[in-house]
């Protein structure tokens, strides 16, 4: 069995590029069992999903999905985990419209198959955050409002975060593990 960095020497990824067949293989892992854990590249959902981050998304559909949510979506050989900034229509013709939080414009309307799952748990820096409680539903809200005129706020909201890094490094430095130290 190849190791991970050999089948990375193999693909012809630059960065946080995929490959064009993988968006094809994760939908039919997640349509399969229902749900699939993959690690997030690109900065269009910064400061709330950073690169690195790992998601785990369930299978979904249209009906089940609400303003807020982050979802899995599919659109020709590329996937995206952006949030759902607007829902029109009724229950049966939901039209879905997703947004990175740092893009400032939406990506349009979420065309009928597209819509893979939604995303139910980050993981970054050791922690798990579940999207599913309380107060993470009413901040997914409360951010896809904002989100709709991020192109105002955003670059401040960047600024601030750049200034303040060093003073939440020392509130919540990076945990060290149980190894003993020699």
């Amino acid at each position: 069995m190849e190791n991970r960095q050999d089948q990375r020497k193999k693909s012809n990824r630059l960065g946080g590029e995929r490959r064009a067949d993988d968006a094809a293989r994760i939908a039919e892992a997640l349509a399969k069992r229902g749900h699939v854990s993959m690690r997030v590249h690109g900065t269009s959902m910064l400061p709330w999903v950073r690169p690195g981050s790992v998601a785990l998304i369930r299978q979904t559909s249209i009906e089940n999905v609400r303003c807020g949510d982050i979802v899995l979506f599919r659109r020709d050989t590329h996937l995206f985990v952006h949030r759902i900034v607007e829902k029109r229509g009724s229950l049966e013709t939901a039209q879905l419209f997703s947004k990175g939080d740092a893009h400032p414009t939406s990506d349009g309307p979420m065309e009928q198959g597209q819509l893979l799952g939604r995303v139910v748990r980050i993981y970054r820096d050791g922690d798990g955050i579940d999207l599913d409680a309380p107060g993470q539903l009413a901040l997914g809200l409360l951010i896809s409002k904002l989100s709709l005129h991020s192109r105002y706020w955003y670059p401040m909201a960047k600024f601030v975060a750049i200034v303040t890094r060093p003073v939440r490094r020392l509130m919540h430095p990076r945990r060290v593990s149980n190894l003993a130290v020699r």
